[in-house]
């Protein structure tokens, strides 16, 4: 039994005789697959010689993470841009999404190839669409910190070096930004304190796997860290 699972059973072993008759289990998926940056923001590449695109593309990815397949939603209006992006994707690695039982599951990814310079340099820098926002929506209303800490954990392993961009945790923001109705002056404040204000989350899940992570523990975190008009704003 893995680390991350072994803290999940003890959590829900905990969480069960907290709430006696209260169902307890939470549901850990669907997850979608996880790129794999090994740290990296930007990739390189020496390609010939484009002008600045955006390419929106599907990513197919097997139940052990390769990626099986790789399709063009809507061409960029270069066929240089769009061949050059299903190739950067060809070479990509992913954690393998999940079912709802938590199993490693086929699935299909969007993302965005973007492809401009950079200092003189020829880049590509991936940006992952989220799943529907009503299914993570719901999703992250049920996780409990243990669940919380493994995703956490494998975006890690993955070598994400910003969590806070990913779509998780991205998502959790938003859910909140949402019921809090923060406030257009609000948001640019809102952003530059989130990275600080997950690394607390997570810190507070750590200790207590067995809470709920979004209601018992993100809200009230950054209801502590926002500024008042954001913190106080009346729920949807």
């Amino acid at each position: 039994m893995s680390t991350a699972t072994f803290h999940r059973f003890l959590a829900l072993l905990g969480y069960v005789s907290c709430l006696a008759a209260t169902p307890a289990l939470a549901q850990m998926g669907p997850i979608q697959p996880v790129l794999v940056t090994d740290g990296k923001v930007e990739y390189s590449h020496k390609r010939p010689d484009i002008d600045d695109a955006s390419v929106p593309i599907e990513v197919h990815v097997a139940k052990d993470g390769a990626v099986t397949n790789v399709v063009v939603s809507e061409t960029s209006g270069s066929v240089e841009a769009d061949a050059l992006a299903v190739a950067f994707m060809q070479e990509r690695r992913f954690m393998p999404g999940l079912n709802a039982r938590g199993e490693p599951a086929a699935s299909v990814v969007k993302v965005i190839v973007n492809l401009y310079k950079r200092d003189g340099r020829k880049v590509a820098r991936v940006v992952v669409k989220p799943p529907p926002m009503a299914q993570e929506k719901l999703r992250l209303q049920t996780l409990m910190c243990a669940d919380f800490i493994w995703e956490i954990e494998r975006m890690d392993e993955a070598g994400v070096r910003d969590m806070s961009l990913e779509v998780m945790p991205y998502t959790s923001a938003r859910m909140y930004m949402d019921q809090k109705r923060v406030p257009d002056q609000s948001e640019t404040k809102f952003w530059d304190e989130w990275p600080g204000a997950l690394r607390k989350v997570v810190d507070r899940c750590e200790k207590d796997q067995t809470r709920m992570f979004y209601s018992e523990v993100l809200v009230p975190t950054l209801d502590g860290l926002m500024p008042a008009d954001t913190a106080t704003a009346k729920a949807n």
